[in-house]
């Protein structure tokens, strides 16, 4: 592949109607990892089916709390409307160049990526990708000339999260590929499955304290950092769960009042399958 230089890249940019395809550090969640050392590169695409393609396969019972709908974009969405957000707009560009160019939105990614990696290298920082900030494709589909992006950059670290049963045979064939699963409220055999061959796996709850554990399972924190790559592994065991605190997306304002989610994909504070440190077990509980 022939690589992009600067000014093709420019002249790429107003073709697609964007400002970049990927960034770096664009969320206040991936920001923390520079505080980690580490630079990372992070892709949002339009989620679900919203750009008349389907990025979000197993996300039917999150695409209403997407956190597509906070940060940056909450605003947006809340003044502008879901179709008026510039963010959306961008978003909706993106995706559709994926499916509709994809040797196009690769060459672009590419040296966006190699960009940020030189970033990296000056400043003496690890460097990272993850390209499903807001949607859940498999990374062997990011592929130009025959090679996806996982086999083009073997050394750097890429990670996801993922609701896709499936996605975990990609772990065993990429040594530089790490996953999360998520869970959504219906597929908890899944995550049993996952958890038992050790890969973790992240729940959104609405307190904001983090519990001691869910279902049984310990759990670690996935709030210092987006560096899932990063977090404890139990080799010869189960995995973990990681508490995520829900963030309270665009589409649960109606009429400028926040309306609590009715969902099991959001762990309520009482649910009782969730034990925390600073609550006393009430004696039936203890089963006396």
């Amino acid at each position: 592949m022939v690589k992009m230089t600067s000014s093709e890249y420019q002249a790429a940019l107003k073709k697609i109607g964007v400002s970049y395809l990927s960034g770096v550090d664009t969320s206040a969640k991936l920001a923390l990892n520079g505080k980690h050392g580490v630079v990372t590169t992070c892709l949002y695409l339009l989620p679900w089916n919203q750009s008349g393609y389907q990025v979000c396969p197993g996300g039917e019972h999150c695409k209403d709390f997407c956190l597509n709908g906070s940060g940056h974009n909450k605003g947006d969405i809340l003044s502008r409307g879901v179709e008026g957000s510039r963010i959306n707009r961008a978003r909706m560009k993106k995706t559709r160049l994926f499916f509709e160019d994809r040797e196009l939105f690769m060459r672009v990614l590419i040296y966006e990526i190699e960009r940020a990696m030189n970033y990296a290298k000056r400043r003496e920082m690890e460097y990272s990708i993850r390209l499903n900030c807001t949607s859940d494709l498999s990374p062997e589909a990011f592929k130009i000339d025959g090679k996806n992006i996982l086999e083009l950059y073997p050394n750097v670290p890429i990670y996801d999260y993922t609701k896709v049963a499936t996605r975990y045979r990609l772990v065993e064939k990429y040594p530089n590929y790490s996953l999360t699963f998520s869970y959504d409220g219906f597929n908890w055999d899944t995550c049993v499955d996952f958890l038992r061959r050790g890969i973790n796996v992240a729940v959104v709850f609405e307190s904001k304290e983090k519990p001691i554990s869910f279902r049984g399972y310990p759990i670690i924190d996935m709030t210092k950092s987006d560096l899932r790559y990063k977090d404890p592994r139990n080799i010869n065991g189960d995995g973990f769960i990681g508490f995520l605190e829900f963030h309270r997306p665009a589409s649960l304002y109606k009429g400028g009042r926040y309306e609590r989610p009715n969902t099991p994909f959001v762990i309520r504070e009482d649910d009782p399958d969730v034990l925390y440190a600073f609550k006393t077990p009430k004696s039936d509980e203890l089963g006396e």
